[in-house]
C-alpha cells in the first residue's frame, strides 16, 4: 500500500454555485481518488467548497457533472417535500419553493398588545 505524502496534495476552492453539498461530499472520490476530501468554505465572500486531493483539480467536465446531479437531487427532495394533492399526484416541484415548518411558540407579550403600536 503506498501512501501519499501531504506535499503531493493540492487545495484549492470550488464556487458552491449549483453544487450541492450532498452530492460532491458523496462524489468527491468517484472523481479524485480515496484520499480527496471537501469542506465548507468561503473565499473572497463567494460560498463554495475547499477541496484537498493528490493530483489534478476537477475538470471543468467533472464541475458540471457535479452540477447536473446536484440539480437532479435537489429536483427529488423538492418533490418528495410537496404534499400530494387528492388525485394523489404531487404538484410540479419547485427547487426553491418555500417549505412550512412548525412554527415555535412565542413567549412574552401576546400578539395583541399594543407594544410598539401607534400611542
Amino acid at each position: 500500500m503506498s501512501s501519499v505524502s501531504s506535499s503531493e496534495y493540492s487545495r484549492y476552492f470550488v464556487p458552491g454555485y449549483g453544487i450541492s453539498r450532498h452530492i460532491i461530499f458523496s462524489h468527491i472520490h468517484f472523481y479524485l481518488g480515496p484520499y480527496a476530501s471537501v469542506r465548507p468554505y468561503s473565499y473572497l465572500g463567494r460560498e463554495g467548497y475547499l477541496v484537498t486531493a493528490p493530483g489534478r483539480p476537477l475538470t471543468k467536465s467533472q464541475i458540471e457533472d457535479l452540477q447536473n446531479l446536484s440539480k437532479q437531487y435537489e429536483l427529488q427532495a423538492a418533490e418528495r417535500m410537496v404534499p400530494s394533492n387528492d388525485g394523489g399526484e404531487a404538484e410540479d416541484a419547485y427547487i426553491n419553493r418555500p417549505i412550512q415548518v412548525q412554527q415555535r411558540r412565542r413567549y412574552g407579550p401576546s400578539s395583541d398588545s399594543s407594544h410598539g403600536r401607534n400611542r
